[in-house]
């Protein structure tokens, strides 16, 4: 006994081209009986005898052939399930039951280790085509029929499952086989690219075990129960479809199931092409926590585990009804609160939420980004989609409008600099959201005062600004005025030009309070900032932490300056000659500093190249951390070690050695045009065959560049080397237009 139900006894098949050959065989074979008796019987009897004769026999045949057809019928039932002929007619299937109980030549199935060998080695494609049996294992492309299939000898993957016919596709089809089943297919075997497998299946007919499957080895238990059982139990839920989720291609790939106790998210293509949304299913299934491959090693790094979810799931009972989801577990939060939830913490993957989110929909070139903002407009996250946003295709009635969402954080990209939640929605109401501006208040606190401090404690003057009024278009409102107080002379709030400025003297700590007024509301609430002495610490100079062996801890002082492109968290340190690329240990960190602040920072002195290159890379300093922040009013530094050159002596540069700590000034036309998934610019001299490109890895890090595009620019730009080219390509640090610095690459800094 299987998990996939009893083994099918042996059962005889036979080919569509046999079974029609036995049929005229059989239909002569009558018809010169019944001309043999014909010419018998009209020596002794009159014509209208012989004509009575003739139709008894007939009809005795037929009723014969009719007993031994459902004989043989239910007998094969009774051993191995229901056999179903595929997109055959009623009259044919009669005939091809008719044939099977004759004595005919049966067909030869090969077995899958026989196919395995048959595929021979690569590039091979056979020009015969084979049966083959199996039970299957999986169903991993709904739509095309893409499955894994096992016997006694092995495994073997089929690409592409059609009729007999080869007419219909899989999806297509009215009964086909499912996960459990036992198929039997006329296909193409070959050897693509080192991947052994069954081509283009013509399904001949199958056997249906879903009444036949075992699941005594699985605990029955809420889906509560299940999100925190062990990895690999054996779990039995049932619940209601709240959302399909889909793959490339809009495939169907799992479902969001719900009961009163909360959510899951199952991952079963198979079983996600045979539910609808609302209905009332049984699932067996193992427990597991699912990262992506390469994210593993970022994964750990932030303590994440990984998407709470079911896998290898068999559907056990389906009420093929429209039932709502429970609401009894789904959590009210706000985008915001959400978003902060950490990811070592609690699990929350799959679990679903209620926010009041504005929905708002980006059309890009080949794609769409549907996100989901808090109340703020701002705060808020993208749809984590498959298929360029196809899949949320129905949000499109709810864009620029503030809505009640439910909604899950299906699970959490990790990166070296990061790993946060990525949403997807699994219902949207529009209710007409107002705001009531009675809470214009506690909305100017909680989403603009309050978080302006990044930072809360000072080991010098950060001089820093502080907001003074908040309006919201958005919202309709305007003009919340807000106020703040110390309680400690350590940390002084005074007013300069007109505008609220923090200093910092000395050492003490002190409550800061924060008073947001609007139509006579009043509302208030406090941060604790601290005051210390200024850190003294023993540091390299930028120059000093260049000449430092890869691998090796170095403490570095030196400006911040602006954006590394395409690595997040990353900004260039700025130092008296030279200047180095840095990416912090945490990419937040970076809202704890800005472009024009002397900081000290400690990290891994690295440099970035691919195995087996030969080129320099990448000199850079990663994993740091900001140990001080002197703050200072450098601002912008860099320009001052910029070396002039022409674009076409920048694009000869010597990738084969370090010049990735320089600052180069160029003048040149830039040419920026933005493709589906890319901006791409260009800077070009009077050689257009030599044009520097700048690296980026998305449409957005240089999409501020766009307002340049045709025009004669000098930029400072720093030669990279990130991913082992056979030449340097360009990061722009600044923009000037006549001698006029017009635009810092602050992409970063947010």
């Amino acid at each position: 006994m299987s998990v996939y139900g009893p083994q099918p006894c042996t059962k005889k098949y036979f080919s569509r081209k046999a079974i029609e050959m036995k049929k005229l065989s059989l239909l002569l074979l009558l018809l010169l009986v019944a001309v043999a008796l014909i010419a018998c019987d009209s020596s002794l009897n009159s014509g209208n005898e012989t004509t009575a004769s003739t139709t008894d026999s007939t009809s005795e045949t037929t009723e014969v052939t009719t007993e031994t057809t459902t004989e043989s019928m239910t007998e094969a039932g009774s051993c191995g399930g229901e056999i179903i002929m595929t997109d055959t007619t009623e009259a044919e299937t009669a005939e091809t039951t008719e044939a099977e109980t004759t004595d005919s030549a049966e067909i030869n199935v090969i077995s899958i280790a026989e196919a395995l060998e048959l595929c021979g080695d690569v590039g091979n494609v056979t020009t015969e085509r084979y049966y083959i049996r199996g039970i299957i294992l999986s169903v991993d492309n709904a739509t095309y029929g893409q499955m894994t299939i096992q016997d006694a000898t092995g495994t073997i993957s089929v690409y592409g499952t059609y009729s007999e016919d080869g007419k219909i596709t899989y999806g297509e089809m009215e009964n086909k086989p499912y996960k459990g089943d036992e198929v039997l297919l006329y296909c193409i075997l070959q050897n693509y690219n080192g991947t052994k497998e069954v081509k283009n299946a013509r399904l001949i007919s199958f056997v249906s075990n879903q009444d036949k499957i075992d699941d005594s080895a699985y605990t029955a238990m809420s889906i509560a129960d299940a999100r925190d059982a062990d990895k690999g139990a054996k779990v039995k839920v049932s619940g209601v479809v709240a959302k399909i989720a889909y793959a490339n291609g809009m495939k169907p790939c799992g479902v969001i199931l719900v009961d009163e106790s909360g959510s899951i998210y199952v991952y079963s293509a198979d079983l996600a092409q045979r539910v609808s949304e609302g209905n009332k299913i049984t699932v067996l299934a193992s427990k597991t926590y699912w990262i992506l491959d390469k994210e593993m090693e970022a994964a750990q790094k932030w303590g994440y585990e990984g998407c709470c979810q079911l896998e290898d799931a068999t559907l056990l009972a389906n009420d093929n009804a429209k039932n709502e989801f429970s609401k009894n577990s789904v959590t009210d939060i706000t985008v915001k609160e959400l978003l902060e939830l950490p990811v070592d913490g609690d699990n929350i993957t799959s679990s679903i939420y209620k926010v009041n989110a504005l929905v708002s929909k980006q059309q890009n070139p080949g794609f769409v980004n549907y996100y989901f903002y808090d109340i703020d407009g701002k705060t808020g996250s993208y749809a984590y989609t498959q298929c360029n946003g196809a899949d949320f295709a129905w949000l499109d009635e709810f864009d620029g409008k503030i809505c009640t969402v439910y909604i899950t954080p299906l699970n959490a990209k990790s990166t070296s600099g990061s790993c946060y939640y990525r949403l997807s929605p699994v219902a949207v109401i529009d209710e007409g959201y107002t705001f009531d501006t009675k809470n214009a208040p506690d909305y100017a606190l909680t989403y603009h005062a309050i978080p302006q401090f990044t930072v809360t404690e000072f080991a010098a003057d950060p001089a820093m600004e502080l907001i003074s009024s908040v309006s919201s278009e958005l919202l309709g409102f305007e003009n919340v005025t807000l106020s703040y107080s110390s309680n400690n002379e350590a940390v002084k709030i005074v007013t300069e030009d007109g505008k609220t400025v923090l200093h910092c003297n000395g050492e003490g700590e002190a409550t800061v309070t924060v008073t947001a007024t609007f139509n006579g509301v009043t509302a208030t609430d406090t941060v604790v900032i601290k005051s210390t002495a200024a850190k003294q610490m023993d540091s390299l100079t930028v120059e000093e932490a260049i000449l430092a062996s890869v691998g090796e801890t170095v403490t570095v002082r030196g400006i911040v300056g602006t954006s590394v492109i395409n690595q997040a968290g990353g900004f260039y340190l700025i130092g008296e000659n030279e200047v180095i690329a840095v990416k912090l240990n945490s990419a937040d960190d970076i809202k704890t500093i800005k472009i024009g602040d002397e900081i000290v920072i400690t990290g891994t002195r690295d440099r970035y190249i691919k195995s087996g290159k030969t080129m320099h890379g990448q000199t850079c300093i990663t994993g740091a951390t900001v140990d001080a922040n002197y703050y200072g009013d450098n601002g912008y530094v860099a320009d001052k070690l910029a070396e002039e050159i022409t674009p076409e002596a920048f694009y000869d540069l010597d990738e084969n050695i370090d010049l990735t700590t320089k600052v180069y000034r160029i003048t040149a036309t830039a040419s920026v045009t933005t493709s589906q998934y890319a901006t791409n610019v260009y800077l070009t001299g009077s050689d257009s065959n030599k044009s520097v490109s700048l690296y980026s890895g998305n449409k957005d890090q240089y999409a501020w560049m766009a307002q340049f595009d045709g025009k004669t620019v000098t930029v400072d730009i720093a030669a990279c080397n990130w991913n082992s080219k056979d030449f340097y390509r360009g990061c722009v640090l600044a923009v000037y237009v006549d001698g006029e610095l017009v635009a810092l690459n602050e992409y970063n800094f947010g």
